[in-house]
């Protein structure tokens, strides 16, 4: 048995791409994160200090979309790795970033890469 905290949707203007214009000009990128904890680890009381805190999630996330990377595979597995090292309890983490309207040659939504894990690489 299993408990999830989820951060769904998380926007940040950034520049990563392979192209040049892409690491001046930007894009959006679309972060959906999940960490998947123990039943166990479930606070029993209603108190921040006994749950992981979603602060701490974001902040990972943020710090490392300011880096700038040529590859969405980059960015997530570093997102993933220190989700990891702040939260060592976990049953699974799970990256989702996806770029908005990829310069693909012919009109797309979004792209994608999800890194999912239970344990630590």
């Amino acid at each position: 048995m299993s408990y999830e905290i989820k951060l769904e949707g998380i926007e940040f203007h950034a520049f990563h791409g392979v192209h040049d214009y892409e690491q001046q000009a930007g894009n959006t990128f679309i972060l959906d994160l999940c960490v998947r904890f123990p039943l166990s680890r479930l606070p029993l009381e209603d108190n921040i200090d006994k749950t992981p805190d979603y602060s701490i999630l974001y902040q990972i996330a943020a710090d490392e979309m300011k880096i700038v990377s040529k590859l969405l595979e980059t960015v997530a597995l570093s997102i993933h790795k220190k989700i990891w090292k702040n939260f060592p309890d976990a049953n699974l983490v799970r990256v989702n970033i996806q770029k908005m309207n990829p310069p693909i040659g012919a009109p797309c939504k979004a792209s994608a890469v999800v890194i999912e894990s239970e344990e630590p690489f």
